[in-house]
């Protein structure tokens, strides 16, 4: 019934399932009227359909009319024989003898009464009236959320009422804003996820706020002790289906992000400060504000930041409680199909509580791309932003918005123009994708036979469904951060070595490249004792981090090299920068071979052991670092930003932020001829791999490997297809001798069109997008 959030659809099934249940000849549901001082017959099973909408009633009128006046169950085996009964002949209630009826209250306010009938007399005993109670307390949210979502679309006047009826229950109602008259706001933030979605702004609230919880506690300090005890077993209940769906979903590498939350549940001390405090208080919402709050204020003193983070999954833990206990749901908040979904933050949990089907985009105030909202995001394939500052002030609910994941920018309320060309972007790229994904089975072969590999970067369990989707011929890529991220510190050595052998024999006998944590920066965890920094993409971060903790290193190491047993396993080491720290990880890794030998674990004596070109100085001496590892992977994002002195995540400077830069292809260029001369193989793995004006050039500067998203490997292999190595040798020289991004561009353009990918049946009109784009004066 929670999936069911049209009003009608939602009533009827609560009166099918509770006559069932009950095994009632009838069940009703009366809602009352905005005003509040009538009731409705709005559904039932059992009297007459005519009478739906045209029985109506005055509170405390008849004996539903009484119990919404008390607000009390009520249950008569001879309806008939009570003082109260009044008969209403258009239902054809003639013949039914026996009645039960509950109220369907929402903090301390009917709004309407479930009732149940009988045509043979039935005595309901307590366990029957308790059971009907029950469904009352349990539907009347469900219902209120529905008749909601039916007058929000409905008259002005309606839904003043309406609103005017939340307020009496208590319910906060949020002010609405008159429709925007400017067109085409734009706003930008960090892309996150790729891709474009067009459709209705849904904003969706911030975690309920445990002190502004509206309660009012029932008197009875023992009967508010049983509904805190219920709601934390409902709460650990509800974590069992979460993790469950996440492990389906995401993996079970990412489920266990609420471990901790099933923990501090099952806490035996956790629960008795809860009995405690309610027992002192007769409040079970301020039992659960103060033993919160003690416990914040314990991990607060604790230097260790990662302890101290422990206070926000109490917190965390405290509001799902809460929310059992006054009835919010934390589930199925009902989406319009492809809205645009804008947040605070994208929690873990915001992937339980929507209908990720209907979810077209997510957009979120803060956050980074590697929060776990994100992760999650990009795992499922949907656009996603983050970072953007102060939209949740600036949007509007229902507000057409558009999406686009690989910019980073949204524009609300655009005009028809706006929406048209991105509305053609759109089913183009999901057109191009759709066919090219049947097609995955050929090569990516030029014209003239040269063969480039093309590879998927990933980083979850869940993503390798989208490898064999979309045709990656391999993991150039497994970003092992991911599950530090998760787990919110350095995972476990045997779960990491499970994960590292999972991926690896499901990808075999392709290859799979396992890179060590690129943590710190915006990449941060919190049991590494990392201090603020001025400037942490400048700092501790990736293998200098690692190599300071080296226990954290080695079990790194001996997890990777535990799964190369499977044959097909390749060491990456990030941000290399001197051909010192190469050596120090490879006397580190020679030592932890020595650790497995003695052990006996088996592992791959020869795996692969190559480093990421992300910096210019391991660019300029990539001679002296072809000489001691196996294979080069050009990280381009991080090489872009260090090259130009540009911070990708500074909005301000944005626009500076041009991998086709001719000095980031110079330092490319560099790399890919000292790889040739020590014969070892080089490839790309970053956002330039995926990059339609940079493919071109990519392969005429030498990459024999692409490794990209997995969704943007059938487009890639499209236009390796179209091209020819000697005109694509060409370009490269010339780009090389640019002086301008916009040259370099023109370039690749240009060779787009000369090699007719413009007229590609599948991806031509979408490349035609991107050209005109790139052509159009600033």
């Amino acid at each position: 019934m929670a999936r069911s959030h049209d009003l009608n659809e939602t009533l009827n099934n609560v009166v099918d399932r509770v006559a069932k249940r009950l095994d009632a000849d009838v069940c009703s549901v009366y809602l009352t009227e905005p005003e509040g001082q009538r009731l409705t017959l709005r559904a039932t099973k059992g009297l007459a359909p005519e009478s739906v909408g045209a029985v109506s009633l005055a509170v405390g009128e008849g004996l539903v009319g009484l119990v919404a006046k008390s607000g009390v169950p009520l249950a008569v085996e001879q309806a008939r024989d009570h003082p109260s009964f009044k008969y209403f002949p258009e239902t054809g209630e003639d013949r039914f003898s026996s009645l039960m009826a509950a109220p369907l209250v929402v903090r301390d306010v009917t709004i309407g009464v479930l009732v149940v009938q009988t045509v043979n007399p039935r005595h309901f005993g307590a366990a029957d009236v308790e059971l009907l109670q029950t469904c009352g307390q349990l539907l009347a949210p469900v219902v209120l959320n529905a008749r909601l979502l039916e007058v929000v679309a409905g008259a002005e006047t309606e839904r003043g009422r309406f609103l005017d009826e939340l307020a009496r229950a208590g319910v906060p109602v949020f002010e609405t804003r008159p429709p925007r008259e400017d067109r085409n706001v734009m706003v930008r933030g960090t892309p996150a996820a790729t891709g474009i979605a067009i459709g209705p702004v849904h904003v969706l609230e911030d975690p309920l706020d445990l002190a502004r919880v509206d309660y009012t506690p029932s008197g009875d300090a023992a009967n508010e002790r049983s509904e805190l005890l219920r709601a934390v077993v409902d709460a650990r209940r509800e974590l069992d289906a979460v993790i469950e769906e996440v492990g389906d979903n995401f993996g079970p590498e990412f489920a266990s992000v609420f471990n901790v939350h099933v923990q501090i549940l099952e806490d035996h001390g956790f629960v008795q400060r809860l009995e405690r405090a309610v027992e002192q208080s007769g409040d079970a919402v301020d039992a659960v504000r103060r033993v919160v709050g003690e416990y914040r204020a314990m991990f607060g003193r604790i230097e260790d930041p990662y302890f101290r983070e422990r206070g926000d999954d109490v917190e965390d833990v405290g509001r799902r409680v809460v929310a059992k206990l006054i009835g919010v749901r934390h589930r199925d908040v009902a989406l319009a199909p492809g809205s645009v979904v804008i947040t605070s933050t994208i929690l873990p949990n915001h992937f339980t509580m929507l209908e990720m089907d209907k979810v077209g985009a997510l957009v979120a105030e803060h956050g980074g791309a590697t929060s776990h909202g994100a992760i999650f995001a990009r795992t499922l394939e949907i656009p996603s932003v983050t970072g953007v500052e102060g939209l949740m002030g600036i949007a509007r609910p229902g507000e057409t918005a558009i999406v686009d994941g690989t910019s980073g920018r949204i524009f609300l309320s655009p005009d028809d123009a706006l929406l048209a060309e991105y509305r053609r972007a759109q089913q183009r790229y999901e057109i191009v994708v759709e066919h090219l994904d049947a097609l995955r089975e050929r090569p990516a072969e030029t014209r003239d036979g040269r063969r480039v590999v093309l590879s998927a970067n990933v980083g979850l369990l869940a993503d390798l469904k989208l490898v064999e989707r979309h045709g990656a011929e391999g993991i150039g890529l497994f970003r092992t951060e991911l599950l530090a991220l998760a787990h919110r510190g350095a995972p476990p050595e045997d779960e990491q070595e499970i994960l590292y052998e999972r991926v690896a024999r499901a990808i075999e006998p392709r290859p799979v490249t396992i890179r060590t944590l690129d943590l710190g920066g915006d990449k941060a965890v919190p049991n590494l004792g990392l201090e603020a920094e001025e400037n942490p993409q400048l700092g501790l971060r990736s293998v200098r981090l690692t190599m300071l903790h080296e226990d954290l290193m080695r079990a790194q190491l001996r997890a990777i090299l535990r799964a190369s047993a499977v044959g097909n396993v390749r060491l990456l080491l990030p941000m290399i920068s001197s051909l010192d720290e190469l050596r120090a990880v490879r006397r580190l890794l020679r030592a932890t071979q020595e650790e497995l030998d003695r052990r006996g674990f088996a592992y791959d004596r020869d795996m692969p052991v190559g480093i990421m070109i992300e910096v210019p100085s391991a660019a300029l001496i990539s001679d002296a670092l072809a000489r001691e590892c196996d294979f080069f992977s050009i990280g381009t994002n991080d090489l872009t930003q260090y090259t130009l002195a540009v911070d990708r995540g500074n909005e301000a400077i944005a626009h500076l932020f041009r991998p086709l830069h001719p000095a980031v292809l110079a330092l490319i260029d560099k790399s890919v001829r000292a790889a040739s001369r020590a014969g070892i193989a080089v490839s790309v793995c970053g956002e330039m791999a995926s990059n339609p004006l940079a493919v071109p050039l990519l392969v005429g500067l030498g990459i024999g490997e692409l490794s990209g998203t997995p969704r943007g490997v059938p487009v890639v292999k499209e236009i390796v297809r179209g091209l020819d190595s000697a005109d694509v040798e060409s370009d490269a020289r010339d780009a090389l001798a640019a002086g301008t991004v916009n040259e370099v561009e023109a370039i690749a353009c240009t060779r787009l069109e000369k090699a007719g990918l413009l007229d590609h049946p599948d991806i031509g009109t979408w490349l035609v997008d991107i050209v005109r784009r790139v052509r159009r004066p600033d």
